[in-house]
């Protein structure tokens, strides 16, 4: 899903190895502000070190982000949402 946010604030890089499947990543926490029917809304959202770097956003700028949403169910029986900050290169067009 694609929609029009502001970048409010990113944090430092996150790294780990990831237990499930030992592979290495590096993340961020975006936060994104938009309007919506109440006013300004907020949303925060993940994003690989990677993609970031290739979106080239900083905080304040305004553009239009590919967004992934799903909800993630954990063995422990904890749910979370989970929003993803895709690259428009692998989003897959109707």
């Amino acid at each position: 899903m694609k929609i029009p946010v502001k970048v409010i604030r990113v944090s430092e890089v996150r790294r780990g190895v990831s237990s499930t499947t030992g592979r290495e990543w590096a993340q961020q926490s975006v936060l994104l502000g938009f309007e919506d029917e109440t006013g300004e809304s907020y949303l925060n959202a993940q994003v690989d070190e990677s993609v970031w770097a290739q979106l080239g956003l900083r905080e304040g700028d305004v553009s239009e982000l590919n967004l992934k949403f799903r909800t993630n169910k954990f063995k422990s029986g904890f749910v979370a949402n989970d929003v993803r900050i895709v690259n428009p290169a692998n989003v897959k067009q109707p």
